[in-house]
Formats: C-alpha cells, structure tokens, sequence
C-alpha cells in the first residue's frame, strides 16, 4: 500500500509533456578526445568540446586529425565520430534524430530497437537504421560515401530508389545526389576503429547502474568507475561518489546559456551528465552525498539542471544582489523551472519572479556544510566559476530567491563548455547532403536575441527565431543509375541486401534485377518485400551556414547525447521497493525500449 500511494503521489505532480520541449531535444557528448570543436547554432560561435556538454538541434561538430567524439542521444542511439569530420545536427526531438555527415568516418549504433526514426545524410545517399545494429559510414573530400553494416543490415536511400546492404557486404556511393551510382563490395575487415567502438558498446552493456535508475535517464554507465550504490532505507538504492572532503554537488563545473533551456549546467566530472540532469541530491550522515536517481516506476525528462537559484550582498547587477547563489534540489523539494515556453516567446517573456526567502529553512540541503555554492554576479556573466562566494547567516535569511528565470543577462562567456581554447576549425564550407526527409527543426534564436530579451519585455506571442559531383561516365566500369532499366548483366539485387557484382560492375538504385536467394541478414531471414523506391520528392539540403573539415579520415577508417525536453519537475515521492531495469541496455532483438525523451513532463507545484 505504501508504494502505491507513493507513486500516486508521484503522478500528481506530474502534467503532459509540451510540445515545444519535445520538439527541443538535446544530446551528450559523451567523449571527446584530441581537438574536438563545436559551431553553436544560436551563435555561430566555436566553442571547445566537453564531455557532458549539451549539444542542440543545428550544432556542428568538427573533428581534428587522430581525433574522436561520441554522442550519445538517449539510452539506445549513439553516434561515434572520427578524425576530421564535420557533423551536423539536422534535426532532434522525441524519437527523431537526424544528422548530416558532410566528411569523415562514423559509426552510428542502435543498442536496442526503440520506434525511434534516425537518418544519417551525406552528399549522395541517405542511411536510415531501424533495426539493432552497427553501421559505419565514411565519406571522403570528394563526396563519395561508403556504407559498412558491422552488425544488422540497412536501407539506403536516394531519390531514385533504395538498396539494402546486409552483413559483410559494403555499399560505395558516388555522383551527385539527384543520380548517384553504386557499388555492392564485400566489406574491409575490421579494423581499430572498429575495434574501439566495439569496446565502447561492451562498456554500455555491462554496466550495473544501468538496473537503478527509471526509464529516460541514461549516460549512467559513467558512475560505475566513481562510486557505487548504496540502500538507504527512504530511498531505496542511491549512488554515492568517491569523493574528497569537503565536496558538494554543483560545484567542479560552470553555468552555459542554451536557447530556450537557459541556464544549464555542464559538469567538469566524468560522470557529471545523470546526476545534474535528473533526480535529486541529499546529504546521508552515513554515506555522504548521494544521488537519487528517481522513483523506478515514472518516466523522468532532462531539465538543465535540478537546483534552486538565490541572490545576495550588494553592489551587483542581476538580482539587485552582488551575487548569485544555487544550492542542489533534495528529493521531493519542487522546482521553479527557468526554460521553456512560459518564458521564451509568449506573455511573461523572461518574467522575472524574485521573492525573499530563508534559503536554510527552505531548502534542506543549504543546511548541510558547503552544501550551497555563490560566486559574483560579475563572474557569473563572465563564465568564471573557480572563485566561490560564502555569504553570511544573515545574507542567506535574506536571500532573494528565482522563481523562473534568474535576471542574469548571459555574456559570451556564458557560450562557453570549457576554458580550452578552440583546437581545431574548420576553413571550408560544409558539402550539401541528401535527405530522404527534410528535417524541420524548430528555429533558434540567435543569441544577441536572447540578450535583448533581458533588456526588454518583447511583445505577447514574440517567439525567437531566425533560422562536388563526380563527372565519370557511368557506363564506365558498369556503374548504374537509380530507377534505371537494367542493362549490366550480374549483380542480383535481392531484397535482404545485393549480393557484390562479380565483375565489379557499378549499378543505379532502382535497377530491377532477377530474383535471387536471399543471403543470410543479421536478424536471419530474407525479406518478402522487394526492392522498394523511394519517391523522388527529396531534394538536396545545403549546409552553406556552417564549416566543414579539410582533413580526410586517416587510414584504416580513424574516427576520433537526447534527452529532450525540458520539464519542471518536482521529485516523485520514493517507494520504497525499486525493481526493474528502467533505463538499462538490451541488445537482445525485440526488447522493448523507452520512448526517447525530447521532452520534459513538467510537474506542477506541490500540492
């Protein structure tokens, strides 16, 4: 009885997700390694990479030489990216992740099969995974692409057709992409990259913090190496970091400014994506800080951070107050959220609700020591976060405490993940890509816009926003054309994947060939359907807004976060019995998978 009066405490607090937060999905960069940058899409700016960074939709990533990132957009879906490449962002939100791959090598892995629609884009064909497995794509200065599915097979897609390339097998792309040409190769063998990649996967599938958290949090596996769990009988099963005394949570990091998300905060710990991003912090004499992932039976949203914001002192700017405060949400403690459409574009835009309150006896992780964290409001503006602030007992009872955004206008320091200097930029426009669907993605507004929006109340209903082909003759070598009739004698096109043309021949998508058995597929089985054309209603897509990357993979395929949504919420109340895997990883085919969060439910105030 307990627990099902805890989690009916836990649904009345929640409210339907907002279109607008599902719309708005963010990812992780979950690694990055050597020269790594990132072109914001509100700013234009380039920026150094970090792990835990927040990337959104139209964010570019570029790669230097012997480099490598990974992005990671939920629990099931993650993109692995190479040395010299330049990667864009199309389009993320709930269960739709698009991106377009304008140089180098990545490989994209579907742990689980989820209903989640994914795209991968390159200057002539369109790579669309539906099913678990590993898929690795390259493409080259000159445009050409070459698709390799380690494990599963996939369709690719252009204007005039499609192909399924299977297991072992290598589809070689070139030619522009309204009528591009294609080669069916048996696959390279695998080689370090793969090898790399495949290490990655074994550290996600085997991780045990997987089984304690509730489905929509994910990027968990990076608390196994830096602490472990732990039962404490109000909550069930806790995280608790190894850490040095004197630690606090929401302090080794910096507050960076997102278009309709505000003020987030991006974490200098390794592990610093899940526990900033979801659940709730609490002291533990026993233990120490620990981290309450949430009640195992609700689904729970990325918010950009879990904390409450306060001002004190005199002499600053912002609150009125010479400083700016936050102090770490405990379970159950309501959140005030600062993102969203009640305060980006409609009536109350940045609406600033500013109250004085007693922080220690509001918020009981201000009575815990070092639990609350302050610098200057001039640092804070200015993206400094080394140079911390301890106010009086008598400032913190006269604290003014935010309710929805802090008035804190974000400076160019704010756009920042680190304090590393950009390593690499790119010098070349990106190549236009083909996409089988066109994204349409929500538009960005810039970030001198979002400045203004601090320095005026913009009129009710104001919303942000702004917003080489190969010439070689196709009969040469027996390349095809999509759509054409078939004229090369060989190479059987069968609906589980084409076999590989004996004599080398190249062929168009949509050529009819003689029916042929089936090879063997990554989920056993040949498919009944035949070949299927895509209708010709997909243009080519121009990436002229961003850079691309000079530097070609290097040999042997080198290649070097989504949780959308934003929602208010307030920590479900805890059963106290937590069982299942929630958020955990399966590779077994079939197995049902949470829908990605693009979104945030937001919870009402406490009752």
């Amino acid at each position: 009885m307990a627990v099902v009066l805890a989690l009916l405490g836990a649904a009345a607090h929640l409210r339907a997700q907002e279109p607008d937060d599902l719309r708005r999905g963010v990812a992780r960069i979950s690694m990055a390694n050597g020269e790594v940058s990132v072109q914001r899409g509100d700013s234009g700016e380039w920026v150094a990479a970090a792990v835990n960074a927040p990337l959104l939709t139209n964010d570019r990533i570029s790669s230097g030489p012997d480099s490598r990132a990974e992005i990671q957009f939920d629990s099931g879906n993650i993109l692995r990216i190479g040395g010299g490449a330049d990667i864009t962002l199309s389009q993320l939100e709930a269960n739709r992740f698009q991106m377009a791959i304008g140089r180098g090598t990545v490989t994209y892995r579907l742990i689980r099969n989820t209903n989640s629609d994914i795209e991968l884009d390159t200057p002539n064909v369109s790579v669309r995974p539906s099913k678990v497995g590993t898929y690795r794509i390259s493409v080259t200065d000159t445009g050409d692409s070459e698709v390799i599915p380690r494990a599963g097979d996939v369709e690719v897609f252009t204007p005039r057709g499609s192909q399924w390339v299977s297991f072992g097998q290598a589809m070689l792309a070139r030619g522009s992409a309204s009528d591009p040409e294609f080669q069916i190769v048996q696959a390279r063998a695998v080689d370090e990259w793969d090898r790399w990649s495949d290490g990655r996967d074994r550290t996600l599938l085997n991780s045990p913090s997987t089984r304690n958290v509730p489905p929509g949090v994910y990027g968990t596996e990076d608390l196994d190496p830096y602490g472990r769990w732990v039962d404490v009988p109000q909550y069930g099963n806790v995280w608790q970091p190894v850490q040095t005394a004197g630690w606090a949570p929401y302090q080794a990091g910096r507050w960076v400014w997102l278009d309709w998300y505000g003020w987030t905060w991006v974490s200098y710990e390794p592990w610093g994506w899940a526990p900033y991003h979801y659940g709730r912090w609490f002291y533990e004499p026993a233990f120490g800080w620990c981290w309450y992932p949430g009640a195992i039976g609700v689904r729970h949203y990325w918010s950009p951070a879990l904390v409450a914001f306060f001002g004190f002192g005199g002499g600053g700017v912002g609150f009125g107050f010479g400083n700016v405060g936050w102090v770490p949400l405990a379970p159950y403690e309501v959140l005030h959220p600062w993102w969203g459409r009640g305060f980006y574009g409609g009536p109350g835009y940045f609406n600033r609700s500013v109250v004085n309150v007693n922080i220690v006896n509001t918020y009981r992780n201000a009575r815990v020591v070092n639990g609350f964290t302050a610098v200057s409001s001039n640092d804070f503006r200015s993206g400094r976060f080394n140079n911390f602030v301890r106010p009086s007992a008598a400032e913190l009872s006269q604290a003014s405490f935010a309710r929805g955004p802090i008035p804190v206008t974000p400076e160019r320091g704010n756009l920042r993940y680190a304090d590393r200097q950009v390593g690499f930029v790119p010098r070349t426009a990106s190549p236009r890509v083909f996409s089988y669907r066109q994204p349409t993605p929500v538009q960005r507004g810039t970030f001198a816009e979002q400045q203004r929006g601090f320095q005026q109340n913009p009129a009710p209903g104001r919303t942000f926003g702004s917003s080489t082909e190969n010439t070689q003759s196709p009969a040469s070598r027996g390349w095809t054309r999509f759509g054409a009739t078939a004229g090369q004698p060989g190479a059987p096109m069968q609906s589980g994947g084409a076999q590989p043309n004996p004599a080398g021949g190249w062929q168009r998508f949509g050529e009819p060939r003689p029916q042929q058995a089936a090879p063997p597929s990554f989920n056993s089985g040949s498919r009944p359907e035949p070949l299927r054309i895509a209708p010709p209603v997909v243009r080519e897509r121009p990436y002229n807004n961003a850079p691309s990357f000079g530097n070609r993979p290097s040999s042997g395929g080198g290649f070097g976060a989504r949780q959308g949504g934003g929602g208010s919420f307030s920590a479900p109340p805890a059963p106290r019995q937590r069982s299942g895997n929630g958020g955990g990883f399966s590779a077994a085919h079939g197995s049902s998978a949470p829908r990605s969060s693009g979104g945030g439910s937001r919870e009402g105030r406490r009752r």
